[in-house]
């Protein structure tokens, strides 16, 4: 086993089931550990607070880490190996566009705004779009977990008092960006403002038919693409 150490930033436990057997075969060949975030709905929480923590379990690692992430987990990832380099050996971010906005709960919340629908059939309709080979029963049970992710996790616009989230410039650690190419959430033109953010030996790579949850579906190649990159990153 690689003695490179993956830390998976979780800040919607809700939905980590969907990227379970991602971190699951990546633990076949790096340590792989979980950094889980839940608060109280009514307690006020920003950014600095999440990096705060995040701080604490990160220096506190023997050696520096890879840190992996989807979505806005994927964002508050890149911020804090923006502010904090030291101790981070690379990024790999899932379903992340540079407009830090660009989140899947954004999408939800412009559409209850809009639509004269009850939450479940947006919520129902929405889980389509951001999983691919749905039945009747997936479907059902991602219409859940979305709904338990907005009712209890750390989101974007969510009744949480929270500091608007900054755009991604460029970081000085190795980067990987891993988005689907039917993602409805982070545009085709997410690549590229991502152009301008990467340095030499960074990588975006792009899931073939994957949409917002990719990892659900494409588990094996998602990590795949991340083992690739965390073996080429020098200790």
């Amino acid at each position: 086993m690689n003695t490179s150490q993956i830390l998976w930033i979780d800040l919607q436990p809700s939905l980590y089931c969907l990227f379970k057997r991602t971190a699951q075969t990546l633990s076949q060949h790096f340590k792989v550990k979980r950094w889980s975030f839940e608060h109280d709905l009514d307690e006020s929480c920003d950014i600095e607070v999440v990096h705060s923590l995040m701080r604490e379990t990160i220096e506190n690692c023997s050696t520096p880490v890879h840190l992996v992430g989807h979505g806005i987990s994927g964002t508050i990832a890149y911020l804090y190996a923006q502010k904090y380099p030291n101790h981070i050996s690379s990024v790999s971010v899932l379903s992340v566009d540079t407009h830090s906005t660009n989140q899947w709960t954004s999408h939800y919340q412009s559409m209850r705004s809009q639509l004269p629908c009850s939450r479940f059939h947006i919520l129902s309709n929405l889980s389509r779009l951001l999983v691919d080979r749905q039945t009747e029963h997936v479907g059902n049970i991602m219409t859940r977990l979305l709904a338990k992710c907005l009712d209890n996790d750390f989101v974007y616009g969510s009744i949480v008092k929270s500091q608007p989230i900054t755009n991604l410039d460029k970081a000085e650690v190795p980067i990987l960006v891993i988005n689907g190419e039917k993602d409805f959430v982070v545009d085709d033109q997410s690549h590229d403002r991502w152009r301008h953010n990467l340095k030499p030996g960074d990588c975006y790579q792009r899931v073939a038919n994957g949409r917002h949850f990719f990892p659900v579906t494409e588990w094996s190649q998602t990590a795949k693409m991340i083992e690739s990159f965390v073996k080429m990153v020098p200790d």
